[in-house]
């Protein structure tokens, strides 16, 4: 039977009301922790005031600035009690980004309300501008008929948000959904939030996680040795990780010492993930624990895929689950296994899929299938291997360049953190191939020494010709490389003289 947010909550507080339902940390990083029965009481309370500031019969949402806190999460929670829209907001988003978003939100919903620390919700004045609303109903669905928005295309730059149809329902057989049990979730687990409330992964992984009555524990901000830490201190049983995160692990040192005996599984999603950060996490907790999801916030389709099966299938993300895949070339028609194309998907009815506020890329055949612009290719047993986006391949004269492959090379040197591969126009090879690098604290090295790094490891035409040493790279939440706020100012510049190839 289905139960509503609020039924569910009040149903684990009353058999459970002293477990642990939320442990988040202060500024000081001193431990709060929030019992079922005081989070049931707390978000109860936060729901009804919620309800009594919105008008009777406009279509209204609440933005929660949504920071890996208990203000946030109880934020949240309760919006989904009281069956208010609710839309988590990275608290960092750039005041012009913030702007284009609450008016995408206004073209929907007649009243926006913002939660504030104190889960007070406040009347938000929609600023000025191109998006504005034009009127002050609201168009589309709107309270009861929508149960979250998420903000996406965070890669491109486009800001687009997501509508999940609601009202969320709790139901057993369906919460979480049937993918996410397939890797090692289980009711009333201990599990560790990592990644930001904001974006759709961890943010899906919350909702699950209320409803099926689970211990979570919200990581405030990312420190790698942090997250190993509170692994062993709270004997975490669940965890999900972007690469980014990943590889950051990876490098804590005395890592193999780091107790994950509690850990049933780490599953990774988001951007693409480097064999080489693969293979470590299968050395680190075995194959069987570790899991790869291919998915879009879109909802067009998944593919899952463990450890094991990888090993057996390097590169993969995996068969559909409770998905069709098909590959189309450009003019529409599918192509055998092995050649690569546009990656379309097909769900039953299509369970999960989201509506848009606003323009989206998402193409559809007429029998249903569907796609967000990735590309891949499939073997003879339905395995999916992905291959870079149009936007992000680099073109250099006629070669096609992955620039994951660069950033693979760069991060192997001992020197370097992190890494962005970009294209830079060329005079007579159309582009090559420039990096942007992060070095470790402490560390130098020569821009030569880079180039002769890569060439060990590269062939010729995918070297990078020009390096920018940073403090910082443009990242999205899930760890994806944000190419499009490399600006032309901060555009690598060739200070060698050298020749491209």
């Amino acid at each position: 039977m289905e139960l509503s947010v609020r039924r569910r909550v009040a149903e684990i507080a009353r058999a459970e009301p002293d477990r642990p339902a939320l442990i988040g940390f202060d500024a000081d990083l001193a431990e709060q922790v929030l019992p079922w029965q005081r989070f049931a009481d707390r978000v109860g309370d936060a729901a009804d005031a919620l309800r009594a500031a919105l008008d009777p019969g406009a279509r209204s949402c609440v933005v929660v600035p949504a920071g890996n806190n208990l203000p946030a999460a109880l934020g949240i929670a309760a919006a989904l009690v009281a069956e208010v829209p609710v839309f988590p907001l990275n608290p960092a988003t750039p005041p012009a980004e913030r702007d284009a978003l609450l008016n995408l939100l206004g073209r929907r919903f007649a009243h926006v309300h913002l939660m504030d620390a104190e889960l007070e919700p406040q009347r938000a004045q929609l600023p000025a501008g191109p998006d504005s609303p034009s009127t002050g109903t609201g168009t589309g669905t709107g309270t009861g008929t929508t149960a979250y928005l998420l903000a996406t295309g965070a890669s491109s730059g486009i800001p687009k948000i997501s509508a999940r149809p609601g009202p969320l329902r709790y139901d057993p057989a369906t919460t979480p959904s049937l993918v996410i049990r397939q890797t090692g979730w289980r009711t009333a687990q201990r599990q560790l939030i990592v990644g930001p409330l904001y974006h759709a992964a961890p943010f899906t992984a919350f909702i699950d996680a209320v409803l099926d009555g689970n211990t979570v524990v919200l990581q405030s901000f990312f420190a790698p040795q942090w997250t190993v830490e509170l692994v062993r201190r709270y004997a975490v049983e669940w965890l999900q990780l972007t690469p980014t995160h990943m590889r950051e692990i990876l490098r804590v040192p005395d890592l193999a010492e780091a107790d994950f005996g509690s850990l049933r599984a780490m599953l990774h999603t988001a951007a693409r993930c480097d064999p080489d950060t693969k293979r470590g996490w299968i050395d680190l907790l075995g194959p069987r624990r570790v899991y790869e999801l291919y998915g879009a916030t879109e909802g067009v389709g998944v593919t899952l895929v463990r450890g094991d099966e990888w090993l057996a299938r390097p590169g993969t993300v995996g068969r559909g689950f409770l998905t069709q895949i098909r590959i189309l070339d450009d003019a529409g028609r599918q192509v055998p296994p092995g050649t690569s194309g546009t990656v379309f998907m097909r769900t039953p009815q299509r369970l999960g899929r989201s509506d848009y506020l606003n323009d989206q890329s998402i193409r559809t055949t007429a029998d249903g299938f569907a796609t967000v612009g990735d590309r891949g290719r499939v073997d003879q047993d339905g395995y999916l291997y992905l291959e870079p986006r149009g936007h992000d391949t680099i073109n250099v004269g006629g070669e096609k360049v992955d620039p994951d492959e660069v950033e693979a090379a760069l991060r192997d040197h001992p020197a370097i953190l992190d890494a962005v591969a970009v294209a830079v126009a060329h005079q007579t090879l159309g582009f090559v191939v420039a990096a942007h690098v992060v070095l470790r604290p402490g560390a130098s090295v020569r821009k030569a020494e880079l180039a002769a790094h890569c060439g060990r490891r590269l062939a010729g035409y995918k070297i990078p010709k020009q390096f920018t040493f940073t403090a910082q790279l443009p990242r999205s939440a899930a760890g994806k490389a944000q190419r499009w706020r490399l600006t032309p100012h901060d555009k690598p510049h060739d200070e060698s003289g050298a020749t491209p190839l």
